[in-house]
């Protein structure tokens, strides 16, 4: 089975060395469209980004109504991975400049 990507997201993630804590942006892209979601810079460490990026996108209406916030993680399994995730280590302004 052949994959088919259908999504883009773009993920910049920060550490703040003065309080200690992790933040990310993510921006979404539609591939066929080419229209854009993002989500500003919030609190999470690790790939928390993905569930970030995977709730704007059901928000957003663009995955299947079947999913929900509780089992939205089931979604890139269950459709044969279709999001090319960019992670990037970045700077604060980096994080915030790529949710505008």
């Amino acid at each position: 089975m052949e994959q088919k990507i259908k999504f883009t997201c773009y993920a910049i993630k920060w550490f703040d060395k003065v309080n200690g804590n992790t933040y990310h942006s993510v921006k979404v892209t539609k591939t066929k469209s080419g229209e854009i979601i993002t989500h500003p810079k919030t609190y999470g460490y690790g790939d928390h980004y993905r569930q970030t990026a995977l709730e704007i996108m059901l928000k957003a209406g663009w995955l299947p109504k079947k999913y929900t916030k509780k089992d939205i993680h089931m979604y890139e399994r269950e459709n044969n991975y279709p999001i090319d995730w960019n992670v990037k280590e970045g700077l604060k302004r980096e994080c915030i400049a790529n949710a505008i």
